[in-house]
């Protein structure tokens, strides 16, 4: 889910660029043949004859192979009907030609960032921003290079001077706030993220995502609210109902957690997280028996955390089942040595079980690690001097 959504976002903040040509710049010294060929060149190009500009260009660059702008404009041909690899090569001999010319380098680097090649990019954008630091198109590519190579603090700073000229863009708000979100920036992201939904355009997405900043943020009523309003624009999404009925749950607000996590299963009885969830709230209220097939069915497909094997442990163990709480809070403590409560419900359990000696050493550790997390704490707390 993670690597569609930064897909998307990379892609929406790229469509709005395309390779750029060159115009003809000092002509006056060309021979009369390329100054013709240039225009029909160009004249294909207005009417949007792609194959017929190819060829044109590559007369030009026949008749004048140093003709660096010619070179670029014969690239944009071919970029235009996708021959893109192509297109690079003869970008690089532009470049190579000219090399003050930011064109190509912009060009190779947007065609790179296009193709994921995000590594190759950073150098020709750089160049080309070096050759023209004005340059908004070639800027925004190499932001969503930077991006995609996960390169978050650098792609940020590109971000920030792009919004500082368009404050307003959607795209760009948008990858700025994922960005953020990467480096657990969330005050920043939840900003950036109100700042897009001021825009035209809201959308179920955009709701969810300024509701994880907000929570991350530790501004969990108000993440509880835009998920509400992620729900109304998207009643449908099981991914955003749990997402609030768990916002629900962190908030004590059990009845709401309850509706909005029921409706979650009612529509997808295999969702295990629902399952989880409302089974662990169903074991907050004391209800240990409604919440164990739940815990159940959250154990079977997640045996490898924590969380699920020690909260069915403790329904186990509340319902009578001693025997098959050790089981899955043995499981538990084995997958988390160091979690106090894990030893304590399980050395409960061998107490009820007759394993005395055992569940004696259980309690024991339990002892150990909250003292030991006391005394952390204070530590912590203590002022320095």
């Amino acid at each position: 889910m993670r690597e569609q959504l930064q897909k998307a976002v990379l892609w929406t903040c790229l469509c709005a660029l395309t390779a750029t040509g060159q115009t003809a710049g000092e002509g006056q010294g060309r021979p009369e043949a390329v100054r013709d060929a240039y225009a029909r060149a160009q004249s294909f190009e207005r009417a949007g004859d792609w194959p017929a500009a190819e060829r044109e260009w590559a007369a030009v660059v026949s008749l004048a192979p140093g003709d660096a702008r010619a070179w670029v404009n014969l690239g944009v041909a071919l970029s235009r009907q996708n021959k893109s690899d192509e297109a690079v090569g003869v970008w690089r001999r532009a470049a190579a030609i000219d090399p003050a010319l930011s064109g190509p380098h912009f060009n190779i680097g947007l065609s790179l960032t296009r193709a994921g090649r995000f590594a190759e990019a950073v150098a020709p954008l750089k160049r080309a921003l070096a050759l023209d630091p004005e340059g908004d198109a070639a800027r925004r590519a190499l932001a969503t290079s930077l991006y995609g190579l996960e390169r978050f603090p650098e792609a940020s700073r590109e971000l920030a001077q792009l919004l500082a000229r368009a404050p307003r863009d959607p795209a760009l708000l948008e990858l700025a706030a994922q960005s953020f979100v990467s480096q657990r920036r969330y005050t920043e992201a939840a900003v950036v993220l109100k700042r897009r939904l001021n825009l035209p355009g809201e959308t179920s997405l955009l709701w969810a995502r300024y509701g994880d900043a907000l929570d991350g943020a530790k501004r969990t009523p108000e993440a509880a609210e835009a998920y509400e309003r992620a729900v109304a624009l998207d009643p449908d999404s099981t991914l955003r109902r749990y997402a609030l009925g768990y916002l629900y749950w962190k908030l004590y607000r059990y009845e709401d957690a309850q509706r909005e996590l029921s409706d979650v299963l009612r529509r997808e009885p295999g969702n295990a997280r629902a399952a989880f969830t409302l089974g662990d709230l169903y074991l907050t209220k004391g209800e240990a028996r409604r919440a164990l097939p739940l815990l159940e069915q959250a154990a079977r497909a997640y045996p490898g955390e924590y969380d699920t094997r020690f909260a069915l442990g403790r329904a186990l163990l509340l319902t009578g089942e001693a025997k098959s709480a050790v089981v899955e809070l043995r499981a538990a403590v084995k997958l988390d040595d160091g979690i106090a409560d894990g030893h304590y419900q399980l050395g409960q359990a061998l107490l009820k079980t007759g394993e005395r000696e055992a569940g004696r050493r259980e309690l024991e550790r339990s002892r150990l690690l909250h003292d030991a997390k006391r005394k952390a704490e204070a530590e912590y707390r203590r002022p320095t001097p």
